[in-house]
């Protein structure tokens, strides 16, 4: 027990400890309560900081109505608000928006003592102007488009519109009437503040109203009231056609051109001399009488002879008839650009070539009655003067390179009698046509359908137009049968396409004409639903396969395919601008090209057993032409008949549209690549009726294509471009290259000729009702109807913008009147403080 002692001494020296240190932590901890004391100045104090907070509350809130205020009446300003009453409130002080559309048609030509009846609709057009409410405004738009710039805005004064009224030229358009009801839609909602007044001042020609017999086709546009300008008399005469008959003129045979002039009137015209130019110059003319409401067709010959043309190029000659002028001269005349060629090389494949052809042992290939018929002359001396270059070839002695490098220069290439292609040939010639070329394929000799159809159809992906039934229709010549069923052209599927109408002769003649060849076999080509829908099918896959630009135009291998025409519309359509919307909606992964319905095959002519003769594909740029017999004296009699004139006017046809195209309907304009143009190069275009040329901008027609672009080709008749190069050099001796000289021609629309105006009567019986009003000569234009007020409204609300504005910086710059009556309305709601809180 020794430890003790030591352990209570232990225990007490803490106990001490914790003793004395007792009051020093009930000290420190007594520090930590406080004692509220209640003093007055500190309660007014804290009056002051709530009063204080809650004005500036109230300020931010203020601030806050005024800038929302400011933002929603500034936005309203912008969108210029307005308030639309109907027409029993119109007042003829409020301003209108007059749409003057002025038909400039080629009918508004007429003459008269007074002038054209376009001089008298922009004279009525004018005075209208002096009865418009002041402030008004005024869309003056030219029908048949016009070649100035169309203005966007409304003028905002008479002189102003009565300067474009006075500016609007003719044209040899024709008028349309739902094309005048977008434009006049079209500037009502440019100007949207203002009511429209569309009045449109014409002279009621019956053929611009017939496609319009529906009252809903105006539903969607304002009303408009129709101005009838001049009196009714329909007499006119025309030339309403104007034509090379073979497509292509050539320095060896004479050229025929048709021409038809047509009398409207009751009266006869007699002794009317037609006058035909060649190059400005008269080298012809016939006196012709035609009687009341008539029609006359007649030729004019012509021998390019003396003309130097580059052979495998085309030279164009302005080509005119005119008839002496009456009282609408701009339909007196007609001019077309006459393609004159040589030597252009076309490619002939079949069995046979030319060392195993022996006239003596009456051998001769299957393609030797085209090569006569297009190149009669034979001898060396004459090769360069004849129409085509003959490149006759056997296709057995051909590979894909030979037979590339033979059409690269070439037009047309004509197949005949082979029995079976190879692979290569289809590839080449698929090829060919895809990028412009022309191609016959005609049976006889050995053709054999079913292995055609097998190795050149490929499912619509071929150069076949059609596949074809395995067994022929009938037998050869040559055949041994006891008794031959031949059959003959149908005259009724022929009629109606024009390669079959031959100039002076009647349908009697032509029937003759067409039944005089016997055809004793041919192969059948199934032109059915099945075979529309597999060219359908491979030519939407075509289209919407994915192509590289450069590859493409690397594989590009015709050599005459830079010289392409590129003609612009004047308007899109309804139909491709919805169409457009609808694929820019679309997602693009979801975008097809729609089907050209031009790609499918079709029947150009048939055989009176109802088989098809004639079967034609667009395949690509190109077309495909079947002749389902064969051109020799096995197959038919066709070769010795007359009736094979047809293939020449046919392959002239595919051969003109490999051409540069030179020969235009009024359009707004046209692109022409020019193969030398440089840096230098300066192009002038003198217009028909206009000594004064005007130069013309060179660019890129597209990434590798140099040309230029001809505006508003909106009058019939000669245009004429002149190609030169500017003289960069200050050499004497340098002397400038001779210029070029390239013709276009523009055709009038026919019906414009026909100036028979609508009658009141069939007018009413469209029940176009209160949509479109007629106005005879000597009625007033009425003003009268739903108007527009309040256009002004848009001022008071920047005033009130700006208001706001003024208030808020007198907020944010807070002078003492303003914090007194933010004080005031903030005391007029506070709690008075009691005497309890005050003390």
């Amino acid at each position: 027990m020794s430890f003790l002692p030591s352990l209570t001494a232990g225990g007490f020296a803490i106990a001490g400890l914790l003793c004395a240190a007792g009051p020093i932590i009930i000290h420190l901890m007594n520090r930590r309560r406080y004692r509220t004391v209640h003093w007055g100045a500190m309660d007014f104090l804290q009056q002051a900081m709530k009063r204080n907070r809650r004005i500036l509350q109230l300020r931010d809130i203020l601030l806050m109505i005024l800038r929302t205020a400011a933002v929603l009446l500034f936005g309203l300003a912008l969108a210029r608000p307005f308030l639309s009453v109907g027409a029993s409130d119109f007042d003829a002080s409020q301003p209108l928006l007059a749409v003057l559309a002025i038909d400039n048609s080629m009918s508004m030509g007429v003459e008269s003592l007074d002038g054209t009846l376009l001089d008298e609709a922009k004279r009525q057009a004018a005075d209208f102007l002096d009865q418009l409410p002041p402030g008004s405004r005024i869309n003056v738009i030219a029908a048949c488009g016009s070649s100035r710039s169309p203005a966007v805005d409304p003028y905002r004064t008479r002189e102003d519109a009565a300067a474009a009224i006075a500016a609007i030229d003719p044209t040899d358009r024709e008028a349309d009437l739902i094309s005048i009801g977008n434009q006049i839609a079209v500037a009502a909602a440019h100007t949207p503040q203002l009511s429209p007044r569309a009045i449109y001042f014409t002279d009621q020609q019956a053929s611009a109203w017939d496609d319009f017999r529906s009252p809903g086709q105006w539903e969607q546009f304002p009303p408009l009231q129709v101005v009838e300008i001049g009196a009714d008399d329909a007499t006119n005469t025309s030339i309403t056609g104007f034509e090379l008959q073979d497509a292509l003129a050539d320095v060896d045979t004479p050229s025929t051109f048709v021409v038809r002039v047509a009398h409207a009137g009751e009266n006869p015209r007699d002794d009317v001399p037609v006058v035909f130019s060649v190059n400005g110059e008269e080298v012809d003319s016939q006196m012709i009488s035609l009687p009341p409401n008539s029609e006359r067709e007649l030729t004019f010959e012509y021998l390019f002879d003396g003309m130097a043309i580059e052979p495998g190029k085309a030279s164009s000659i302005a080509i005119e008839v005119s008839l002496p002028p009456d009282r609408l001269p701009a339909d007196d005349s007609r001019t077309i650009v006459a393609s004159v060629v040589a030597a252009l090389p076309v490619v002939f494949l079949d069995s046979m070539s030319e060392t195993d052809e022996d006239p003596r042992r009456n051998r001769y290939g299957e393609t030797w009655a085209l090569r006569r018929l297009l190149a009669p002359v034979t001898s060396r001396r004459e090769e360069q003067r004849q129409l085509i270059q003959v490149r006759h070839r056997r296709l057995e002695d051909l590979d894909a390179p030979s037979l590339r490098a033979l059409l690269e220069d070439a037009r047309l290439a004509v197949v005949g009698g082979i029995s079976e292609p190879p692979e290569f040939a289809v590839d080449v010639l698929n090829e060919f046509v895809s990028q412009g070329g022309q191609l016959v394929i005609s049976a006889g000799g050995e053709f054999d359908p079913a292995r055609w159809t097998q190795v050149a159809w490929r499912d619509g992906a071929g150069v076949l137009p059609a596949p074809l039934d395995p067994i022929p229709n009938g037998v050869s010549l040559d055949a041994n049968v006891d008794r031959l069923e031949p059959f003959r052209l149908s005259y009724d599927s022929m009629k109606d396409n024009a390669y079959f109408q031959l100039s002076g002769l009647s349908d009697s003649q032509l029937l003759d004409l067409y039944a005089e060849p016997l055809f004793f076999k041919s192969v059948t080509p199934r032109v059915d639903e099945t075979t529309l829908a597999a060219v359908e099918k491979a030519a939407t896959a075509q289209a919407n396969q994915p192509t590289d630009e450069e590859d493409m135009t690397a594989d590009r291998w015709l050599l005459w395919r830079n010289d392409v025409t590129r003609t612009g519309s004047v308007s899109q359509s309804a139909e491709q601008e919805t169409s457009v919307n609808n694929a820019a909606e679309s997602p693009a992964a979801e975008q097809e090209k729609p089907f050209d319905r031009r790609l499918l095959p079709r029947i150009l002519a048939s055989f009176d057993n109802d088989q098809p003769f004639l079967v034609e594909r667009q395949i690509g740029e190109g077309k495909v032409l079947l002749v389902t017999t064969g051109i020799d004296n096995l197959w038919n009699t066709l070769p010795r008949t007359n009736a094979v004139l047809i293939f020449d006017r046919l392959l002239r046809g595919m051969l003109e549209t490999t051409l540069p195209q030179r020969n235009f309907a009024t359009l707004a304009q046209v692109s022409l690549p020019l193969e030398s143009a440089s840096t230098t190069t300066m192009v002038e275009l003198t217009r028909p009726g206009d000594d004064a040329a005007e130069e013309l901008p060179i660019g890129f027609l597209d990434d590798q294509t140099r040309g230029v672009t001809v505006p508003q080709l909106m009058k019939g008749g000669k245009y004429e471009l002149t190609i030169s190069q500017r003289q960069v050099s200050s050499d004497p001796t340098l002397s400038p290259e001779p210029p070029q000289t390239m013709v276009l021609a523009v055709q009038p629309e026919a019906t414009e000729s026909q100036i028979e105006r609508l009658s009141h009567e069939d007018f009413e019986s469209r029940g176009l009702g209160d949509k479109i009003k007629w106005l005879a000569p000597g009625e007033v234009i009425s003003l009268a109807g739903a108007q527009i007020r309040g256009q002004d409204w848009w001022k008071y609300l920047i005033g009130l913008v700006l208001a706001c504005l003024l208030l808020e910086m007198l907020l944010i710059a807070r002078p003492a009147w303003v914090d007194r009556l933010l004080s005031r309305a903030e005391n007029s709601g506070a709690t008075p403080v009691s005497e309890e809180a005050r003390s």
